[in-house]
């Protein structure tokens, strides 16, 4: 037997004992010289040094772009430390980054798709109508609401039962969404919020005063559970059409999703001094429709027609997705908590009406803004939880200098509060964004599929809870300024968001120590290995 032949001999050793440790201490004879015999076979006795040597290392170390062949066996032998899922150095887009089998050469993204261009204008240009359709009653409903007999409890019970009926309804539309379609289902939504919009304009000519209540309960309800079906639905088409920039496109519906609150009571204003209670409801309603039907025959079918249901059960059992949850419900909290106080806050700061209003404006101009950067950042680096726990310091900053807190011994001041508000709108923004992205990022790394069942149930989830937190809001808000007064209301909430970015940071450390940084899931690992087995034996 010559050098080359000898050499092969070793790198067959060394793989057989990687594809099975115990079989390599037991010496099995029979399986080393069928190895050897077919790597004899694969390499010509003529080779010279150098070249057995580089036949050595490609056996050894095949080209392929998923190395969890080799981490996988290497963490049974010591404690290997990775990085968690949300880090850059353990995510690997595959999109990005395709080896080439011969020259290891990267590629470049595919470039977007004339159909997924035409998938997020659909869903960008009817959010914008279903959510001016949603926002106008916050002008002159409760005027026209208080003279048909209905207290301010009602009142506001009317406004919170869209947000219950949204937060209800969302798991149970994402588990449902391959079964029904995602398409269908986003259309549905949107035809359900404009309908009920048209019919919420002929509550005026209600005979009754319990009549007129009670059908306003209704189809508050019927709209939430439209802006439940296309919010999950728009969410999971997104995610599922662009893979590689979830937090931009989920961004930039988000920034659709401001404007239409900032235009929509405008609007409403001026067609209810215009033409009445009804108008403002047959305007913005009929838009929305008239963009369900473009939309009917101009969106493409994203996904399969054959998607199977994803488990809501499965994900529900990965630990990191119920922090995401609570931090995106407290998101929600920190924009619906000034809605009811803000505005009287600033009132004293000797604000008129026009600036008020203008204030309100900057926030939203800002968190659409700051939106799009901050999902961005999140797509590129993958850094999610770095950039939650900065939100939640932001938020916490936000509360202490918009009151300000006596904690701080600044006097209130108009340029305070305005510097604060543009600060709160961008560190909300912050806080909120990443959150869907590291939902994906995680249950990727838990190995479930990244198909529209597994996606549409994480994206019900999400706007569920969401919903819960617009619902919460104006009434924490509300409660703590009745009983603390609003500068020390923010001290409260300032401390609610230091304590969950300390949460934040602790959880991270317990994933990277403890969870998925020391070991690699069962689902994950049972896939690496069927993976190793068919390399080391191909």
């Amino acid at each position: 037997m010559d050098r080359s032949e000898s050499d092969c001999v070793g790198c067959c050793s060394r793989l057989e004992s990687l594809k099975d440790e115990n079989k390599m201490e037991n010496g099995s004879a029979n399986q080393t010289e069928e190895s050897s015999l077919i790597l004899a076979t694969s390499s010509p006795v003529t080779h010279s040094k150098s070249q057995s040597a580089n036949s050595i290392k490609e056996t050894s170390l095949p080209k392929t772009d998923d190395k969890n062949a080799q981490e996988t066996n290497c963490q049974w032998n010591e404690p290997q430390v990775e990085g968690p899922p949300t880090s850059r150095d353990s995510y690997q887009n595959n999109a990005d980054i395709v080896e080439d089998p011969v020259g290891n050469e990267r590629k470049k993204k595919p470039k977007i798709t004339f159909d997924q261009k035409l998938i997020l204008f659909a869903i960008t240009i009817a959010s914008i109508a279903n959510f001016m359709s949603f926002s106008i009653l916050v002008v002159f409903f409760p005027i026209e609401a208080k003279a048909k007999g209905m207290s301010q409890t009602v009142i506001g019970l009317v406004s919170t039962i869209y947000a219950l009926s949204s937060s209800v309804f969302s798991p149970i539309f994402g588990k449902f969404l391959p079964l029904i379609g995602a398409r269908f289902m986003f259309l549905a939504g949107s035809f359900m919020a404009g309908g009920s919009n048209i019919l919420f304009g002929l509550l005026g000519d209600m005979p009754t005063d319990t009549s007129f209540t009670v059908y306003c309960f209704l189809l508050r309800i019927v709209e939430g559970l439209g802006a439940a079906a296309s919010l999950t639905s728009s969410s999971a088409i997104l995610a599922h059409t662009f893979p590689d920039n979830v937090g931009t496109v989920v961004s930039i519906n988000e920034m659709m999703i401001g404007i239409g609150f900032a235009v929509g009571p405008a609007l409403g204003g001026l067609l209810y001094n215009a033409g009445g209670f009804g108008l403002p409801f047959y305007v913005l309603g009929g838009f929305d429709l008239l963009i369900v039907a473009l939309n009917l025959f101009t969106m493409p079918q994203p996904g399969c027609k054959t998607e199977e249901m994803g488990s809501l059960k499965q994900v529900l059992t990965i630990p990191a997705i119920w922090l995401l949850l609570i931090v995106s419900t407290l998101g929600s909290v920190a924009v619906g908590v000034i809605d009811p106080t803000l505005s009287l806050h600033l009132k004293e700061l000797h604000f008129d009406v026009v600036e008020i209003s203008l204030i309100f404006t900057v926030f939203g101009a800002v968190y659409g803004l700051t939106s799009f950067v901050w999902g961005y950042i999140a797509d590129k680096m993958k850094s999610t939880r770095i950039m939650l726990a900065l939100g939640a310091f932001g938020c916490a900053i936000f509360f202490l200098f918009i009151g300000p807190s006596p904690l701080l011994n600044i006097t209130p001041q108009k340029y305070l509060a305005s510097i604060a508000i543009a600060l709160g709108a961008s560190s909300i923004a912050l806080f909120v964004i990443p959150t869907l992205v590291d939902m994906f990022i995680t249950a990727e790394w838990y190995g479930l599929s990244q198909g529209l069942g597994d996606t549409s149930v994480i994206s019900g989830l999400w706007v569920s809870a969401f919903a819960i937190g617009t619902m919460l809001g104006p009434l924490l808000g509300g409660v703590l300024t009745d009983h603390l007064g609003f500068d020390n209301a923010g001290t409260v909430l300032a401390g609610v968001y230091i304590a969950t970015m300390l949460v934040i940071c602790f959880f991270g450390l317990w994933e990277f120590r403890c969870g998925k940084g020391r070991r690699v899931p069962p689902t994950r690992l049972h896939v690496d290995v069927e993976s190793e087995t068919v390399l080391l034996t191909s």
